[in-house]
């Protein structure tokens, strides 16, 4: 009998090594007697009373029969050291069930062939529900009512109980809910997408900002015409994890508009300096980044690439939402903090409604600040190795880097056209509104060209002449009542101020006496040589006669049109003659 197996005391350098030391001395001990001697029987038997490494490699002692080891013993002149190992089973890697067991047998039994085609159509079952994202439950479900479909359509009823379908047959085809998630739900897919680790080694301050807008999750004091719920403007450095936050208190029914960000990045630039290269998101409060490369020429830089747009559903492509996630947890434990998930906010009592914050927007702004500048004084992992966003910046600044410090009137021109306009009576249109000033009233020229804000609205707006130069300053036209005298008072005004620049013209320019001129030219101008004849086509009689006949004169046409009338009186004299002659008797 085989002894129960022993844990093992000893330590070896691997356990095989081990059992390959006790049985290449058994053997030798072994082969050293004759078979069927008592001699031989006598080292058999110390052996089996030895505790021996485990051969099946369990890493236990045990102790084996005399028959366990003359059978090893015998394996080993056949067939080597392979001996020591368990051999496979002739059938291994063969699948022995094709649908399940129980279905197996009972198929076997009523003579139903062709199992392999029954199992392929409940697999592709199975795989179509997993693709359209059905519960593990609802396919297992359906894939047993399919399986006994199958079987009817073979002329068999099934039994109860043998169409039942194991779970791990239903999960083994999971693999096929990935294609839900791609058509479904991208955003998840992507999370889950292989990513590429990226170092920030290399980089100094603002050469990366990434702009995005994100949603704080407080609820906050009922105020009427505004939100609830504000929302906050964020860049991050990418080489410090400096972060900017510009909160946003939104009117009612209002969203992010293009106006805010552009406010908000130019408080960015005007602090942090201009930053060379801008990775934004793809939202449509985005729209005003296409002006970005102009505002970028400020600093000087021409042919570079100042602007990446963010892949669709790739939020781990921008660095700002793992801030974002540090952030949250400062966040928490301030009053009227709800988390993102609105249908599961998180209260101070069960049942009750979230408690909002207790406090005003400026309040409110206050202690958000307060949160980011705690989170810059913070050490941080990953990319920061142990720094904290601060000391990051501090040891850029050491080692020499400076600042792209700018104005944040050179924005203006930057986020704004320039259009031209027809001038009619003194007025521009823009944005469907009349604009009037006193250079526009004076101005003999019938068009202008105007600064217009892209997306902002200026209560006056710039004037350029053909060169680019400032005129003036357009401000909206002022509407009169029909009677309102100070109607009548501007409109002589704008007159005069009309009358006074094309008086103005006058005198800039000197009076030129236009005929004398005219006739100075004339008599200055150079004369034509005489060419010497060449060649000389003259006419026929046909074509002189042709050419008397148009270049009849005056004097000509009369002495003609004289004598064709005597000829005519005459004929008619001489007609009326004969006449009277040929009735006399």
């Amino acid at each position: 009998m085989n002894a129960p197996s022993t844990p093992v005391s000893r330590t070896f350098a691997t356990h095989f090594d081990a059992v390959l030391e006790w049985f290449s001395r058994f053997v030798e001990e072994v082969e050293a007697t004759k078979a069927g001697t008592v001699a031989r029987a006598n080292v058999l038997r110390a052996w089996s009373e030895k505790k021996l490494p485990d051969v099946k490699g369990s890493g236990t002692f045990r102790c084996y029969s005399m028959r366990t080891l003359n059978r090893f013993l015998a394996d080993y002149q056949r067939n080597g050291v392979r001996a020591l190992g368990r051999a496979k089973r002739n059938d291994h890697r063969t699948k022995r069930t094709i649908v399940t067991v129980k279905f197996d047998a009972w198929a076997r039994d009523v003579g139903l062939e062709n199992l392999a085609a029954i199992e392929e159509a409940l697999k592709v079952r199975i795989r179509g529900w997993h693709k359209a994202w059905e519960s593990i439950s609802a396919i297992r479900l359906d894939a047993e009512r399919h399986l006994e479909k199958l079987v009817r359509e073979r002329g068999f009823e099934p039994p109860n109980g043998v169409c039942s379908i194991p779970l791990h047959i239903i999960k083994a085809e999971s693999e096929f809910r990935a294609v839900a998630k791609f058509k479904k739900d991208r955003k998840a897919w992507q999370d889950s997408a292989p990513a590429i680790r990226r170092t920030i080694e290399g980089l100094w301050p603002m050469d990366i900002v990434v702009g995005d807008v994100h949603p704080l999750d407080f609820l906050l004091p009922e105020v009427e015409g505004f939100q609830r719920y504000a929302k906050a403007i964020c860049w991050l450095d990418v080489a410090t994890k400096r972060l900017w936050m510009t909160v946003v208190f939104l009117p009612a029914g209002k969203g992010i508009r293009n106006a805010y960000v552009i406010a908000s990045f130019m408080e960015m630039a005007s602090a942090w300096g201009l930053p060379k290269t801008l990775y934004l998101d793809n939202g449509s409060e985005y729209n005003f980044a296409e002006f970005i490369p102009d505002a970028m020429k400020l600093a000087g830089n021409d042919g570079e690439r100042v602007l990446i747009h963010a892949k669709p559903y790739n939020a781990r492509a921008k660095a700002i939402e793992g801030v974002f996630a540090i952030l949250r947890h400062r966040f928490a434990k301030f009053e009227g903090y709800i988390g993102g998930d609105r249908m599961k906010s998180k209260v101070a009592n069960i049942g009750k409604a979230p408690v909002p914050f207790n406090g005003t927007f400026g309040q409110f702004r206050e202690i958000i600040g307060a949160v980011v500048t705690q989170y810059h004084a913070l050490p941080q992992r990953g990319q920061l190795k142990g720094v904290s966003p601060i000391e990051a910046y501090n040891r850029a600044v050491r080692a020499g880097w400076h600042v792209m410090e700018v104005d944040p009137d050179a924005f203006f021109t930057a986020f704004s056209t320039r259009e031209a306009r027809a001038i009619k009576n003194g007025y521009i249109a823009v944005g469907g509104r009349f604009w009037t000033c006193r250079e526009l009233r004076e101005r003999i020229s019938d068009r202008v060209t105007v600064r217009i804000p892209k997306f902002e609205q200026w209560d006056r707006l710039p004037l350029e002449d053909e060169r680019g130069n400032l005129i003036g300053f357009a401000e909206e036209a002022v509407e009169y009542g029909y009677l309102d005298p100070a109607g009548a008072r501007a409109s002589a005004k704008q007159q005069r101020e009309r009358v006074a620049a094309v008086r103005r013209l006058d005198r800039s320019a000197p009076d030129i006496d236009v005929i004398g001129e005219v006739l100075a030219l004339a008599s200055t101008a150079p004369k034509m040589l005489s060419a010497p004849i060449g060649a000389r086509v003259t006419a026929s009689d046909s074509a002189r006669a042709i050419a008397r006949g148009v270049k009849e004169n005056p004097k000509a046409k009369r002495a003609r049109e004289d004598a064709a009338r005597e000829m005519e009186a005459a004929f008619d004299e001489d007609f009326i003659r004969r006449i009277q002659g040929g009735k006399q008797p």
